[in-house]
């Protein structure tokens, strides 16, 4: 295995104790995005700090895009079938501006190209040039019976969530210190990922239960599909059991995230099993296979990261 970028990554102070001012976050309040006067295909909206880890989740400003892209196409006959998106510029927590282009809308399918950016809270105005911060393709489709089909994908033989540990509640671990960790419900199904311990390098692969603490339920009693890209953003676990304890905190930075949807969500807890492929000259990448509580496959996720170490203590950093 390479080493790292010879460059770690300083994340910035942050006061723990400022945590408890932060207002609980709500996925599908705070992904919504609002059309902008006199500006065909601009929205905006705001990623308030419940969702920070550094800056904003890749997968709550992915999820952003997604929905902006299904607001724009307004074809209800059509679900979403796949985004892709590409992590450009990180997004600080805050106001953002987002751009939709209608590639096509076809009598079975429609594909749109977004561009998310970060505005400045000085001065928010969405009606500034187009950013590329992070660009999402989205393909939506229509659903129709088919004889052609199998599940490919099998769950992990795991318990349930609630019979699961949840998420680690030591002082002395980074991730108590994240606002994001605070909007969700964590629990490690299978594999090692305990924080600080000397633990040998293993499989890297992970299961794990995970559901929002505000539901992303609609009022037709299932998630708002680009939810799902939130759970999708989870290569971290895997990675840190490949390399086990010993090789200190880093960041796993998303460069790319791809989502396929596969069935609509009901359940609110989601189980996630990831795999780490490869982890070399700096870089990572693996998939997630997203499960209902049924254990129903309703979601693939594949992702590329970049391995950041950190140079400052964990405790003190937001990370």
């Amino acid at each position: 295995m390479s080493s790292p970028p010879s460059s770690p990554f300083t994340a910035p102070a942050f006061d723990p104790t400022s945590l408890d001012d932060i207002e609980p976050g709500d996925i599908l309040r705070d992904t919504t995005p609002h059309p902008v006067s006199g500006l065909p295909g601009r929205y905006t909206g705001v990623i308030p700090e419940a969702w920070r880890v550094m800056y904003a989740f890749g997968g709550t400003t992915m999820a952003t895009a997604i929905r902006a892209a299904a607001v724009e196409i307004g074809r209800d006959d059509l679900v979403a079938v796949g985004a892709e998106a590409t992590f450009c510029q990180a997004v600080p927590c805050g106001p953002v501006a987002v751009h939709v282009e209608v590639l096509r809308s076809g009598r079975s399918g429609a594909q749109a190209l977004v561009r998310l950016w970060g505005l400045d809270p000085a001065d928010p105005r969405p009606d500034g040039p187009v950013g590329n911060d992070v660009v999402v393709a989205v393909v939506l489709g229509e659903r129709r019976q088919s004889h052609l089909g199998f599940a490919g994908a099998e769950a992990p033989d795991v318990p349930d969530p609630l019979e699961c540990p949840g998420r680690e509640t030591a002082l002395d671990s980074p991730f108590t210190r994240i606002p994001y960790h605070r909007q969700t419900d964590f629990r490690i199904a299978q594999g090692n990922i305990r924080w600080g311990e000397p633990v040998d390098p293993g499989e890297p692969r992970t299961a794990s239960w995970f559901r929002f603490n505000t539901s992303p339920r609609r009022g037709d009693g299932l998630w708002e599909p680009a939810a799902l890209a939130v759970p999708g953003d989870i290569l971290g676990p895997a990675v840190h059991a490949g390399l086990g304890g010993k090789v200190g905190f880093f960041f796993v930075i998303s460069l790319q995230i791809g989502l396929k949807f596969i069935a609509d969500v009901s359940s609110e807890w989601i189980l996630q099993h990831t795999r780490a492929h490869s982890a070399s000259d700096g870089f990572a990448s693996g998939t997630a296979e997203l499960f209902d509580l049924d254990r129903r496959l309703v979601a693939i996720a594949t992702q590329t990261a970049v391995l950041r170490p950190v140079t400052a203590d964990p405790g003190a950093t937001d990370a």
